[in-house]
């Protein structure tokens, strides 16, 4: 008995097609997920860039956090306030303001039960040199006790920043505001010590 090839090819599996009407996602997806990439890529570029271009924002960022610790304490936790400012300070000044506190400052803040607040609006800085650097602190200062609530403008705090281990402290903190009302609103003649300010900017 002959078997006859009749030379008919095997059909061909037909590929599963999606239903009318049916989304296809996946493209949409991978699109969504390459554009979150490249947002994620250029904010972290844009903030290394803005670093760059800003130096000295680590300076100014340590000094005004500083200024606003300094004169803000409440005196139902006077202890708190030490902390902040030992914290942000070096060896020689943290000794000098411990002594201070602990010396009575800290139970005048009780007795009069004294509460204030400092608001930061300016930082000025001179260039850094061999890890140093002044820095000058423009404050509004609300204050309240029992002599009544107070408000002072532009108060002037002038700070000595030394580096230490990549980290901003201060070394020495001198009141630049002559008079109970602070400085009147422009930098006083002589608070930079014969350097001219380099940078200025308002914080929140």
């Amino acid at each position: 008995m002959t078997v006859t090839d009749t030379g008919s090819a095997p059909a061909e599996t037909a590929e599963p097609r999606p239903a009318p009407g049916t989304p296809q996602r996946w493209p949409l997806v991978v699109a969504i997920g390459v554009a979150v990439v490249f947002a994620v890529a250029a904010a972290a570029l844009a903030l290394l860039a803005a670093r760059e271009d800003d130096p000295q924002g680590d300076l100014r960022a340590a000094a005004g956090a500083f200024g606003e610790v300094l004169v803000t304490y409440d005196h139902r936790d006077p202890q708190r306030h030490r902390e902040a400012v030992l914290d942000r300070a070096t060896g020689a000044f943290a000794a000098e303001y411990e002594e201070a506190f602990d010396g009575g400052l800290g139970q005048l803040i009780e007795q009069l039960e004294a509460s204030s607040r400092g608001f930061v609006k300016d930082v000025y800085t001179t260039e850094v040199q061999r890890g140093q650097a002044l820095a000058i602190v423009v404050l509004d200062v609300e204050t309240t006790g029992t002599s009544g609530p107070r408000r002072l403008f532009d108060v002037y705090v002038r700070l000595t920043m030394i580096q230490v281990e990549g980290e901003w402290l201060v070394d020495d903190v001198t009141d630049l505001s002559f008079g109970a009302d602070g400085g009147g609103g422009a930098l006083p003649p002589g608070a930079d010590e014969g350097a001219t300010p380099s940078t200025s900017t308002s914080l929140p």
